[in-house]
């Protein structure tokens, strides 16, 4: 199949071809218009000297008698007019006649030197009396066509006149071939023609096939064959041409799918995931879109209009047809729940799989809080408040910024290996907020730079203090930060000691325009023993030329493809594909998001060296020296 570069390209070159063809086309049938008028024009100007010639030869023999009358009363003058005008009478010249018109108007002839259809001295004649009056009011000649298919017939009338006066008519009838012979000669070039646009609609309509096919195809590409939703390889094209600020997004996951399929079979599993596709379906607006995310799991970008909780009120109308329907199985009727986790403001976020997670995020809570249920960042912001600018300065010097820190364990050993950091803010009655509610508000500021100084220095005290391995999450653009870069080298150059126990976790893999700038930077900070680590590697948006340019020791592979493997054949092949190229390029790995024992099963098969999730342990504000106690059950 031709790619849609080379369809362009040919599109347009079968247009040029196109265009060219029809110019020359119809600037052939122009000549050939040019020609039969020229050639009529030259016929005509003959016939006009011919007819000057003629009545002027008539007058002379008339010697001043009346046209008419002599006609009638002198038979051999009569007869020699008529034998002198048929001696003009050509193949061109085929008519060449005298006509008068009587006292009623009719037209009759005086002398006649056709040679076919001859007619008689005041025979009648049936003529255009309209056009030939015309010649008697105006005393001028007059020109009469007739186009036929193959010829052009002219019949020229010029007036003879008497005492300026129109006594009778001498007409000219005149036929050419000349057209004909024209046509003839173009007939091949009108034929090259007719096949080359033969040959050029046979081009359109099998390029027209091809697109059509091509359509049909990448449609096919786009949806999943099963319930004909958008597939995950649609995803990336619509987040590049929507504007993710105008949709709420909201994921859905069938409850307890993989006990239907245990219990009743996969055909039971496809009959309720094409049923609950309907539902979804039916239960969304024409502007909303839905994608089949994962193997039970479906994504839904529902279209922003005035009322902020459309999303909730969509979700609840799922969830309540969902438990109303009965999907029918073989005499057995099969009743399911759905989970469903909302984010209905995408906008604050950095990036569009930042959003995407966080609604998994409300989902994955949703399903730990008992499942049937739907779950809103509304819930969290009753209970954590948004903190203002003010609130994180206060929280910062009063100290109330902590660590948390979740393990991450050998796969094989099943041993705590290493922790990762994750930044906490402390509000005044004890609660804990998570980043998403304050690091957007400060981000490119003073209290940035700050917050990250502290949590560098935290992690590096707890470094020093358990002897242990820790990660702290970083962005790109932290690295170009001049400020917050000092902040990294000042706090590496004072911790040389344990600068090799530090892992930088880049959360943004989209390459910048300076990355020889970047690379320079990250080089300098691996110049001190500290490791980097590539973090949402798989989630749909990575750019594999990052390896080229940056030093890149241990990938983490996304939590959306990692919490689908026990059921998406299509997560683990994923998976597997970014195990070999972390194989080819001697990266170890991380498996993140593992949140059940059917997912620890599946990952600890495969050759990946590090398992981090809920399922494994949750984060916490204190951690434990690593031992060999640190482990979890096999």
């Amino acid at each position: 199949m031709i790619s849609q570069y080379s369809t362009k390209i040919y599109t347009l070159l079968l247009i040029v071809i196109v265009t060219v063809f029809v110019y020359m086309y119809f600037l052939v049938a122009d000549i050939q218009q040019n020609l039969s008028k020229n050639m009529d024009n030259i016929i005509l100007n003959t016939a006009k000297e011919l007819a000057q010639n003629i009545t002027t030869n008539l007058k002379a023999d008339l010697h001043g008698r009346a046209i008419v009358s002599t006609f009638y009363k002198d038979e051999a003058f009569q007869k020699d007019i008529s034998r002198d005008l048929s001696l003009l009478a050509t193949s061109s010249f085929r008519y060449v006649y005298i006509l008068y018109k009587d006292k009623r108007g009719t037209y009759r002839y005086l002398a006649d030197g056709s040679h076919d259809e001859k007619g008689t001295l005041g025979q009648p004649l049936n003529v255009d009396k309209s056009r030939w009056d015309k010649v008697y009011q105006t005393k001028k000649g007059y020109v009469l066509h007739q186009q036929q298919l193959q010829s052009l017939w002219t019949t020229y009338l010029h007036p003879i006149l008497c005492n300026n006066k129109v006594v009778a008519i001498l007409a000219i009838d005149f036929s050419f071939e000349v057209p004909q012979h024209i046509t003839k000669a173009l007939t091949p070039l009108n034929r090259s023609f007719l096949f080359i646009f033969g040959a050029i609609s046979i081009l359109i309509l099998l390029l027209a096939i091809e697109f059509y096919t091509n359509y049909k195809t990448r449609l096919r590409s786009f949806t999943d064959s099963l319930t004909g939703l958008y597939n995950r390889h649609y995803l990336r094209i619509f987040l590049e041409k929507n504007r993710i600020d105008t949709y709420q997004i909201l994921i859905l996951d069938i409850d307890y799918f993989k006990k239907v399929n245990d219990t009743y079979g996969h055909k039971a599993g496809d009959l309720i995931l094409t049923g609950i596709a309907t539902i979804l379906k039916t239960s969304t607006r024409q502007e909303d879109i839905i994608f089949r995310y994962g193997g039970e799991e479906f994504l839904l970008f529902i279209k922003v209009q005035d009322n902020i909780s459309l999303a909730q009120v969509v979700a609840q109308r799922i969830k309540n047809n969902v438990e109303q329907k009965e999907f029918l199985y073989e005499n057995q009727n099969i009743k399911v729940t759905v989970s469903i986790g909302i984010n209905e403001y995408p906008k604050k976020f950095k990036t569009i799989t930042d959003a995407i997670k966080y609604a998994d995020k409300m989902l994955y809570i949703a399903k730990r809080e008992g499942r049937n249920c739907i779950r809103t960042e509304q819930k969290i912001y009753k209970d954590n408040q948004k903190l203002s600018t003010e609130n994180i300065k206060e929280a910062l010097e009063q100290n109330r910024v902590i660590c948390y820190y979740q393990a991450i364990f050998n796969a094989q050993t099943r041993e705590i290996e290493k922790y990762e950091a994750l930044v906490r803010i402390i509000k005044e009655d004890g609660t804990v907020i998570s980043p998403c509610f304050f690091l957007e508000q400060i981000f490119g500021t003073t209290l940035y730079t700050e917050l990250t100084h502290i949590v560098i220095t935290t992690v590096f005290k707890q470094i020093e203090k358990k002897g242990i391995k820790i990660n702290i999450n970083l962005n790109f653009s932290d690295i170009l930060d001049n400020k917050v870069y000092e902040t990294i080298i000042t706090t590496l150059e004072n911790n040389k000691k344990y600068a090799s126990l530090l892992t930088i976790e880049l959360l943004e893999y989209e390459l910048p325009e300076n990355i020889n700038r970047v690379k320079e930077k990250i080089e300098h900070i691996c110049s001190y023993g500290t490791t980097i680590a590539l973090d949402d590697f798989g989630s749909g948006y990575a750019n594999y030329e990052i390896f080229k340019y940056l030093p890149i020791t241990i990938l983490k592979i996304d939590g959306s493809l990692i919490k689908d493997i026990a059921d998406s054949e299509i997560s683990l092949k994923i998976v597997k594909s970014i195990i070999v190229l972390a194989k080819e390029l001697n990266i170890e790995m991380v498996a993140e998001f593992v949140h059940s024992k059917e997912v620890l099963d599946v990952v600890t098969t495969l050759d990946i060296e590090y398992i981090q999730g809920f399922y494994l342990a949750e984060p916490t504000q204190s951690i434990k020296p690593i031992t060999k106690r640190n482990n979890i059950e096999n």
